[in-house]
């Protein structure tokens, strides 16, 4: 005779021995072909139609956002060798800081958002951090590196650490 009980426990007993692994949700996005990750929750939104001004030398400049200005950080200028060619930006990635400040990140390609395994962070060899005296070393801001499902690694940014 079939016993409710039986059934609903010898099931429980395998569903408790699957463990999942965390994970987090992630804005993934290209630069100059290098591939990037941040934690969704500081995304505040995506918009398409932004101007920017003011531009720096360094890959700064201003964009207004509603009533407020806003630094706008283009990483290609930031972490890649900057060359003379200007990309073409269709989207802004709008983004809150600790301390509730914004920034933008001006992307060529609408960003993706991926849940990430925790197992799948890990640390920045120190040889990496380390460049050569008078050469670029990796920028503090990259905290991690993430292997994504698709097999392509992304660094992972600490966005407070962009302005330093």
């Amino acid at each position: 005779m079939f016993s409710p009980s039986k059934y609903s426990r010898r099931f429980q007993n395998k569903k408790s021995a699957i463990q999942r692994t965390p994970t987090r949700k992630l804005v993934i996005f290209e630069v100059a072909g290098e591939t990037y990750a941040i934690a969704i929750e500081r995304v505040q939104r995506v918009l398409t139609e932004f101007t920017t001004q003011g531009t720096l030398e360094g890959g700064r400049s201003l964009v207004k956002i509603d009533a407020d200005l806003i630094t706008l950080l283009d990483l290609s200028q930031l972490f890649v060798t900057p060359n003379d060619s200007q990309e073409e930006h269709s989207y802004l990635i709008v983004c809150t800081l600790t301390n509730g400040d914004r920034i933008g990140i001006p992307l060529q390609d609408l960003p993706a958002i991926l849940d990430i395994p925790e197992d799948k962070f890990a640390e920045i060899p120190v040889s990496y951090r380390q460049g050569k005296e008078g050469q670029k070393s990796a920028p503090a801001a990259v905290e991690k590196i993430i292997t994504t499902p698709a097999g392509t690694v992304a660094f992972y940014l600490n966005l407070d650490k962009l302005l330093d």
